[in-house]
């Protein structure tokens, strides 16, 4: 084929939980704000200057909706407002609520090139708590956390943050306020940016179902029957069907007004899909969507790894939209594993990637490679800046590679488009909906949702009309993906329990509208203080096994921590876990490890501890190792691990996701004696 061609299709999907409770007028997280400071701006900005780079980026309604609350001064953020208190003006609330986020940046890449920053971190570690610095030190932390989440544009470009970065501490209050006040007014350049670039057809702009929700299982529960048959649906006596309709014509509506064009596509929340969600983007008249390649292997039965590099179409009632798969592995390797690998040789493997599915292919192949464009560049240094250029000035120097707009494919005639009759359900997560419904919590979650619609159906005939679209946009809000992430033991944050009051909030607020009394049901936390410890035991004991290549028996791990990754999204290719458990221990010259896991042939595992790399390619099908204290370069006694495993090339299994894991070596002061 003498004009074969790469088509290379990048979706960056920009989306940040609803962190605003309307009713309360306040906004209790800073994420949206601190990422449209760092990524909404950098990551399109990094791509101006080549002219060949073009891309989609699918901006979430709930996520736009937010920074317009920033930009109208309706956001009331709560620690923006704590930071503008005089530091010695601070009362206890706004206290607690600003140390919590001061140091929430990563350390190796945001805090570390920050030298005093680096050094009030140090001293924050001793004892978690701001409580031991005095006025200029919380001063210098506040400015220097703001700072950290600025991004490369304002860097280089904004006179007040080039100016502050320069002075390196020792900030005024003036300072401070300046700082903040001059973020804010930024924010507005941001969606003008978009507008602008997609009004050059450098980008086009996709949306997604307004609060982000898992439609199929809004307008159908029994979806996730279809994606699992043995998964455990909630006790439900309603559906969502209409608050998912809802959703979608939102947020057609809303990304109209905010761009001035209807959108032609959608990235649905996590992937997620179902026939039934595909009727409704046709009945509006959508032109395509994406997925992840398992729904495509579901579908047509066949996991030939060629068939996601073709376009596909579906008919349904007269209507015919177009489905493209997303390359898991390609997108996921920027996501997790880049941010590890220097960035001129991350992006060198990636064309290499790109090369091999161009050789293997007789057709022109269309590598769809879809991820967040906001979480993961803060683990890359200088917030992927070096990546991304080391990355597009390859792409745009490479004459088979053609990148292009998910609005441009249906008019290249090189690209196969081939009819579907159906589509799977599911989610890009393992291709089932698990992480969002069918565990303990998620259920209790879906069966809050449904205990609060019940009681509002029974009711709404008798309801101000002023009243019913306050409530349908808290149950819009509620029935968001992202709370039911973070509800069961799947994933872990330190916020989890910020996540839970504001999920819980949303029903709250439904009542309260209502004037009736909230059920003792709703006000009962769902996450318990344990959540966390089915997915990580600490060590109870001092441990020395005999390192012989197996569990010789019970008792020479009794006492080690245990880390159970069948609990923790850890898994690449969406397969099952190779490694399901990670006991770990240590006395006082070594650490230990077992690795729970069913290694095959071509697996190689490479583990990082501290500042030392280990690659072994495991000979068994489970292993057991053991490290010396005095090989590694031990601070605070933390010893940093993460995993990652290969089978040939490809990553399959890394933990964790992000950064590191953290084991202190003085977890054993109370040690349980075994009889």
């Amino acid at each position: 084929m003498n004009n074969k061609k790469l088509y290379l299709g990048f979706v960056w999907h920009m989306h940040q939980p609803y962190y605003k409770d309307d009713k309360a007028g306040s906004t209790f997280m800073p994420w949206v704000f601190l990422h449209a400071i760092k990524d909404y701006y950098d990551i399109p900005w990094y791509s101006e200057n080549y002219p060949k780079i073009k891309a989609t980026y699918n901006l979430v309604p709930s996520l736009i909706a937010q920074i317009e609350s920033y930009i109208n001064k309706s956001a009331n953020d709560t620690l923006l407002q704590a930071l503008q208190y005089k530091v010695e003006d601070l009362d206890r609330k706004h206290f607690e609520h600003m140390q919590g986020y001061l140091f929430l940046s990563n350390e190796k890449n945001m805090i570390h090139p920050l030298a005093r920053y680096h050094d009030l971190f140090l001293k924050y570690k001793v004892s978690n708590s701001v409580e031991n610095f005095d006025t200029q030190e919380i001063l210098d932390a506040q400015v220097l956390f703001l700072l950290s989440w600025c991004g490369n544009y304002l860097r280089q470009n904004n006179t007040i943050v080039k100016h502050l970065l320069e002075k390196q501490g020792f900030y005024s209050h003036e300072d401070k306020l300046s700082l903040i006040q001059t973020l804010l007014a930024f924010l507005p350049q941001v969606l003008m940016y978009y507008k602008h670039l997609q009004e050059n057809k450098k980008i086009s702009l996709s949306t997604t179902p307004y609060y982000h929700p898992i439609m199929p299982l809004l307008l159908d529960t029994k979806s996730a029957i279809e994606a699992r048959e043995d998964v455990v649906l909630p006790k439900l006596n309603h559906n969502f069907h209409t608050i998912g309709q809802q959703n979608v014509l939102e947020a057609i509506e809303y990304h109209e007004k905010i761009f001035h064009t209807k959108p032609t596509g959608f990235w649905p929340a996590e992937g997620s899909v179902g026939i039934d969600t595909i009727k409704l983007f046709c009945q509006h008249n959508i032109n395509w969507f994406c997925t992840d390649e398992e729904i495509l292997f579901k579908t047509i039965h066949d996991r030939n790894k060629q068939n996601i590099y073709k376009n596909y179409s579906i008919t349904v009632e007269g209507k015919t939209i177009q489905a493209r798969f997303r390359d898991h592995y390609l997108s996921d390797a920027i996501g997790f594993e880049y941010s590890q690998k220097e960035p001129h040789i991350a992006a060198a493997e990636f064309v290499k990637h790109l090369q091999n599915i161009y050789n293997s292919c007789d057709f022109s192949p269309l590598v769809n490679v879809i991820l967040d464009g906001e979480n993961a560049w803060e683990f890359f240094p200088n917030n992927a800046q070096e990546f991304f250029h080391a990355l597009y000035e390859l792409l745009e120097n490479s004459s088979w590679i053609q990148t292009v707009t998910m609005d441009e494919i249906e008019k290249i005639d090189q690209i196969t488009t081939i009819p579907l009759s159906s589509i799977a359900s599911g989610s890009w997560i393992n291709g089932n909906f698990d992480i969002w419904i069918g565990s303990e919590e998620k259920n209790e979650a879906w069966e809050l949702l449904d205990l609060t619609y019940e009681e509002y159906l029974s009711r709404k005939q008798t309801l101000d009309s002023s009243i019913i679209p306050l409530i349908e946009k808290e149950f819009m809000i509620a029935l968001g993906s992202d709370w039911f992430w973070w509800y069961g033991d799947d994933h872990f944050t330190v916020q989890a329990k910020e996540f839970d009051e504001l999920f819980r909030k949303h029903l709250i607020n439904i009542f309260e509208y209502m004037d009736v009394q909230t059920p003792a049901r709703v006000l009962t936390p769902i996450i318990k203080n344990t959540q966390n410890n089915a997915f990580h035991t600490k060590p109870s004991n001092y441990i020395t096994p005999y390192i012989d290549g197996e569990k010789s028996n019970y008792f020479e791990w009794l006492g080690s921590g245990v880390i159970d990754l069948s609990k923790e999204f850890s898994v690449m290719d969406g397969s099952k876990n190779v490694i399901q458990k990670i006991l770990y221990g240590y006395d006082q010259d070594k650490i230990y490890f077992f690795f729970e896991a069913n290694f095959q042939k071509n697996h190689t595992l490479h583990l990082y501890c501290n500042d030392r790399e280990i690659i072994i390619q495991p000979k068994q099908k489970e292993l057991e190792l053991e490290i010396s204290k005095d090989s590694l370069t031990i601070e605070n006694n933390t010893v940093e691990f993460e995993l990652k495993l290969y089978y040939k090339e490809d990553l399959v299994q890394n933990f964790p996701i992000y950064n590191k894991f953290a084991i202190s070596l003085e977890e054993c002061e109370l040690f349980n004696w075994y009889v």
